[in-house]
Formats: structure tokens, sequence, C-alpha cells
């Protein structure tokens, strides 16, 4: 006996007494026909007792019963009531139906059992005959906090699922014909109770082969060539949605034995089942459950199904709740009604476990579809605007809450149209889907990504301040700004980007606000001749002619690095390639310029980095600038010389332009 029918049985050795006072309620209205006394209160409660009895006999393994006590229905519900003459086949009936509730057998309540067992961990089960493959994928999903388990055949996995049921599977697919065994485990998998999300893994990109294990119902089909953080990523996110996304269903029976079996057969689903006796507080428990799907008794006292089921219809809240009848009553009225009231599906009682699950989640997995398809951008992956500003939303009352920084980016693709103009709009979505792509590699779990319009998009970074958020995004731009996007005819094209931060609360208390700070900072990037990213707020120089940074660099190259990633990161630079030229521009009493930060070269043509440092020194401007050392010579000597004459701080050749640029955002930010 399954764990569902000893629970149900339990709860029909709870029940049998109520069940038995129905069954003598019917055996009272026998010798009332007989002797003409049947009035209609009696026999409108015996017929109503024996409605309730067909429902729910053959849910507790006594179909014959059910059929006894429709039939009992039939007599009693006859025109004008039934005739006296009735009375021996009504008396018949009714012994058989007692008999079938007396030899019942006896369930214990003991066993009943408290539901399925919490897991002790996410496990991951990964299948594949790749060693390499398995170590990657285990590794990543070690530091995603995933607990792995590998198999290399699907023998295999089945025996470590049996011993440790996983929480969802990766499942590497050749799809030949040695990986018929492989397809199979993916359906066993899928059908198992509670079921487990199989991501399957190929080299194929056949979409035969995509129907075939959308067929077997895989949550996800992904190549063989991904990175392995994208396909543990993917994992992630499906046990997060898996958990975001239980179910919860309402069910609404006035009889307490339906609506106790009903729990008993979704829980082990992985449905969260409130029931309800009275329907007169339906609509209490709708607002405050707020179902994913309702299950309504097509006949209740006071009201019924139909009436709940209009109600739900009528509101602009739950107008689009998926609704399921349960009812004795198949006749073709019966089920007019129901579908005329807006019902989305119907089960005939005596309900059979199997056909009502596979009912609701039929209902379930189509409001899953619509919810992802509204929450999720199609065309680059990301989230929609409305899933992230939702998000984004949260992130912020978290940041309140718990005192942590968070900040948000909004990027849009610079010359956008002018690339769909001359390549194609093909080349158009594959840069969206692309960016799409890097957004969702390069930000953490944590993070929200969205599309929020258009080449717009939106990023909210949780617990980063507004200047790490800008290196992040600098980097990212870094990146995209390597990737060629090609047309039909042959030519090809590189995009950049603009970016504006905003901090909260530093920049806006809400998400509108943050938004329109982001947003200005965007505009100015682009003002300021795109391909950056901009600190929201006012430039930090008093002057806006006057530089944030000034390169004082002979080397033409790296010169042009350090300039570029400054820009990148939304500063103002200058560039000098020799000594006396530095101590033009920058000493004397009115110097020509004025920077918060100097990267002074120590060998330079001319005069060397420490003259000129000793110059500026002496003229004070040591006082409102600041100045690291760039040298190739990383001796002591002239790294303390440089420190003594005020430097605050230095970096040898060569070095990683990503470690001077948070030298660089320390010193500016001092």
């Amino acid at each position: 006996m399954t764990q569902v029918s000893a629970a149900v049985q339990a709860i029909f050795a709870r029940r049998r007494d109520e069940l038995g006072r129905r069954v003598k309620a019917l055996e009272e209205t026998v010798p009332a026909l007989l002797q003409g006394q049947l009035d209609e209160s009696l026999r409108a409660r015996a017929e109503r007792d024996a409605h309730k009895l067909a429902g729910s006999l053959g849910m507790f393994g006594l179909p014959r019963g059910s059929e006894l006590a429709r039939e009992i229905e039939e007599v009693l519900g006859v025109p004008d009531g039934p005739a006296p003459s009735a009375a021996p086949r009504l008396a018949e009936l009714v012994l058989a139906l007692r008999g079938q509730l007396e030899d019942a057998p006896v369930g214990s309540q003991d066993h009943l059992p408290a539901g399925p067992p919490l897991p002790d961990g996410r496990t991951l089960l990964l299948v594949s005959a790749d060693p390499v493959l398995t170590e990657r994928l285990s590794h990543e999903a070690l530091g995603r906090g995933l607990r792995p388990r590998g198999a290399a055949s699907p023998a295999a996995a089945r025996h470590l699922a049996a011993l440790d049921p996983p929480d969802v599977a990766v499942l590497d697919l050749t799809f030949s014909e040695a990986d018929r065994d492989g397809l199979e485990l993916l359906v066993d998998l899928v059908g198992s109770r509670p079921p487990v999300p199989v991501i399957v893994l190929t080299s194929s990109e056949a979409l035969v082969d995509r129907v075939e294990v959308s067929r077997r119902g895989a949550s996800g089909f992904i190549h063989r060539s991904r990175p392995a953080s994208h396909v543990v990523e993917a994992v992630r996110e499906t046990v997060e949605r898996r958990d975001r996304g239980q179910a919860k269903v309402l069910a609404v029976d006035d009889d307490p034995a339906i609506s106790d079996a009903l729990a008993v057969m979704l829980a082990p689903v992985g449905l969260e089942v409130s029931t309800l006796n009275d329907p007169r507080r339906f609509w209490e428990c709708l607002e405050e459950i707020a179902p994913d799907l309702v299950v309504l008794d097509l006949e209740m006292p006071g009201l019924d199904g139909i009436d709940l089921c209009r109600a739900v219809r009528a509101d602009v809240r739950f107008g689009q709740l998926p609704v399921l009848f349960l009812t004795a009553r198949t006749d073709a009225g019966s089920v007019k009604r129901i579908f005329e009231a807006g019902a989305d599906d119907y089960v005939s009682k005596p309900v059979v476990g199997p056909e009502l699950v596979t009912r609701i989640e039929n209902r379930l997995d189509r409001v899953r579809l619509y919810r992802q398809l509204a929450e999720t951008d199609s065309l680059t992956g990301v989230a929609s605007r409305r899933k992230s500003s939702a998000a984004l939303e949260d992130l912020i009352a978290m940041a309140d809450r718990y005192g942590q920084p968070l900040s948000i980016a909004l990027i849009d693709l610079d010359h956008f149209k002018r690339l769909n103009d001359q390549l194609g709009h093909a080349a158009g979505d594959a840069a969206l889907r692309r960016i799409g792509a890097m957004l969702a590699g390069a930000f953490r779990g944590e993070d929200v990504v969205g599309r929020w319009g258009g080449e717009e998009f939106l990023v909210g970074m949780y617990g980063m301040g507004r200047d790490d958020g800008i290196q992040r995004v600098a980097e990212l731009l870094e990146s995209f700004r390597t990737e060629q996007f090609s047309g039909r005819d042959g030519r090809s094209a590189r995009l950049s980007f603009s970016a504006g931060v905003a901090e909260f609360p530093r920049d806006g208390p809400d998400l509108h606000d943050l938004c329109r700070a982001a947003d200005e900072a965007m505009y100015r990037a682009k003002a300021n001749g795109r391909d950056r990213v901009l600190a929201a707020g006012s430039p930090r120089s008093s002057s806006p002619e006057q530089p944030d940074v000034v390169v004082v660099e002979d080397d033409a190259a790296l010169a042009s690095v350090l300039v570029e990633s400054l820009q990148t990161r939304g500063h103002r630079t200058r560039w000098l390639d020799d000594g006396p030229k530095a101590v033009a521009a920058l000493a004397g009493a009115d110097p020509d310029l004025s920077a918060d930060l100097i990267l002074l070269d120590v060998d330079l043509p001319g005069l060397s980095g420490l003259s000129v440092l000793r110059r500026l020194a002496a003229d004070g401007v040591l006082s409102r600038s600041r100045v690291i050392m760039l040298t190739a010579r990383a001796g002591e000597t002239d790294v303390l010389a440089a420190l003594e004459l005020g430097a605050i701080d230095h970096v040898a050749k060569p070095f990683s332009v990503p470690v001077l640029m948070q030298k660089v955002r320390r010193a500016l930010s001092r």
C-alpha cells in the first residue's frame, strides 16, 4: 500500500462513523416511504446524504458503494418524490450500501503520515559518462551551495536516486541508440513523487532532439559547450523557482471526508493544500491564501460551487484563477452549468487520485507558463520590466531593513539603430541576446538583471556601493565592446553601451528616484561621448573643462589603455607624454590643469617622474592633487623617494589594469 493510499484509508477510519450516520439517515427513509410519510425535508436531506456518499466512498476504495449511493440518489431525486412502490428497491440498495461500509477494512489512524520529508539539502544528481565534465560541474555546484552527486550511467543514477533522492538533476545525453536508457531515466526522474526537475546537456542542436526531451518533461536544454557556471546557474535558478513556486490549492467541499482526502492526495506532489468546509467563508480564505488554483464542489448548502465560481470570475484580482470542479453529476446539463460559470475543468466523483493530480498539474503548468512568459523577456532571457521592478523593490526593502548598500545601473546600447539599419535586425537581435547573456553571467544570483525596454537594461546590485557598481559595469563594458556582430552581407560591427549608476539611499529613497538618477547619469554618459559608465550626481571637478585624472606617460600604447579604462569608468582625462609638459601644465602658481589624481610615470623623457613630483610638491600642487607613481623599477629607493615627496601610492609595471583602477577609485574617494 502506498503512502497516499494508507493516508486515505486512515481518513476513512476517522470518518467511518460519520459515513455510517449518513447511511443510517438513508435507512430512515425506507419506513417513512412505505408509510407514505416521507416529507420533503427528510427526502431532500436523504438525497443530499446519498449524493455525498456517492462522491466519497469510491475515493476510499469502495467504488461499489459509490454506485449504490448514486442509485439511491436517483430513486430519491425523481420529480415529486418517490412513490411508496419504490420502497423495496430503496431498501435493497440501502442494505447493500450498509454491507459495503461494514465490510470495508478498518485502517489505523496511527499510520497517517506527517507529510513528505523535507530535503536535508539541495542535492544535484550529475549523470554523465564524461568524468571531466562531472568534475567541472561538481566544483561549480559546490561553490553555489549545491550538493553534487555524480553517476557515470543511468543505472548508477537510479541507485543513487533511491538512496538519496535528488532535488534536481543534470543529464548528459548523446541521443544515440545506446542512450535510450538515458531518456528512460529522464522519464523516471520527472515522473517521481515529488518530481525531479531535469536539465539535459547535449552537443545536439537538432529540433527533434529538443522536442524529444521536452515531451519527456525536461526543465531545460543546454549545449555542452556552455561554461559550467552557466549550467549550474540554470540548475540553481530551477531549484529556486521550484522552492518559490510551491503551488497553493484551495479545496472547498462541505464534506470533511472529501476535503481531508484531497489534502492527502495532493500534498505528496508538492502542492500546498488548504481546505474549507464552510463555503460562506470562501472569499475570506481566497484573499488570505491567494491560491494558484481552486477546487470547488458543485453542490454545497447555502452557496454552491457555481455561485463561488461566478464570484471569482467577476473579480479583477482573481478573474484568471484556474477553477476545477468536483461533481458527482456529469449529465450534460450539469456540465453545461459548470462551464458557463467559467470553470476550467471538472473531475467526476468518486475522485481517482492520479486523474485529479494530472488535471491539477496540467492547469498549474499553464499558469506557470503564462507567468514565465510575463516575467521573462523572450529574446534576451533576462527578467521582464515588471518582474525586475518587483524584484528591485524587494531588494530596496531588504537593503533598508539591514542597512546594506544597493546600487542600480541603467545600461543603453550605443548607436543600436545604426546597427539595425546597416546590418539588419537579425544582427540587432543577436546583440540584444549577447548583452543579456553577458549580464546574466556577470552578476550574482542575488542581483537583478532585467530588460527595461528596447535596447535598455537595468541591473540591481545588492550589497554594492556606487563606486563598486561602476567598476563592475565598466568591466562588463570592456568585455562587451570586443564582441563582433555580423550581417547577411558579411559586414560586421562592434557595439558599446552607456550606463549610469545610482546608489540607495544616497541618490534616491525609492526605485523611481533611483532610476531617474541613473537615467540622468546614463544620458550624461552619452553626451560625454558614449562608451562609458557615469555615477549619479554632479561631476567630481568643479570645472567641467578640468580633468579628473591626468596621465603622465611616454608609452603611447600604455597611455591609450589607461585613458580608455579611465574614460570607461566615467573619468575625464588628459594625457601628457613627457616631464617638461607635465611641469608646464600642472605646476606653478596658476597651472593650466588641476586634477584630482595624477598617474605619474617615473621614467619620462626630458625630466624624470621624481623630478616632476619634486616640483609639484614645491609648488603646493599635492595639497589638491594626489599622485600614484608608475614605475618599471620597483626598487626600494625610488619607491621611498616618491612616498617621501608626497605620492600616496605606487604601481610596478607591468601592472593589472583592474588593480590600478581599484587604486584610482580609492584615491579619488579619499
